[in-house]
């Protein structure tokens, strides 16, 4: 089993803002943002200083992400949530931890099935079938 940390992504304030103001309109004042990149920038080193304690490998998003130019619009898209190339970031990011650890992600076994095999009619059935073989 390799257990991997990942720090949260940055957030984007004025995005958040920017929400709100959509949301809220006139009233968006009163729902300032909630989060704070400097808040977020705590958690992330917390959770690098914990991996380091525990000797696990790390994701830093919080970090990895702010190395590109326009990454308040180009990976989150409310200032919060991944865009697509936000979540393209943390993929590459846990195939390059896979790899290291000398893992590859194409030859694991599912533990659920694919949402594209469940049946959406009785969800239970495709959950009770043993998708993984792999031994403990």
């Amino acid at each position: 089993m390799l257990i991997v940390l990942i720090t949260p992504p940055p957030v984007c304030e004025e995005g958040r803002r920017a929400l709100a103001i959509s949301l809220y309109g006139d009233n968006a004042s009163n729902k300032l943002s909630e989060r704070t990149n400097e808040a977020t920038g705590e958690y992330a080193k917390a959770c690098i200083e914990t991996a380091k304690e525990m000797g696990v490998p790390y994701i830093d998003l919080w970090s990895k992400m702010q190395e590109t130019d326009g990454w308040k619009k180009k990976f989150l898209w409310d200032g919060l949530h991944l865009t697509v190339d936000g979540n393209a970031v943390v993929y590459q990011e846990v195939i390059k931890v896979f790899n290291e650890a000398g893992l590859s992600a194409d030859n694991m076994p599912f533990d659920f099935p694919d949402y594209t095999e469940i049946d959406h009619k009785n969800p239970e059935t495709s959950f009770q079938q043993n998708v993984c073989d792999a031994s403990l």
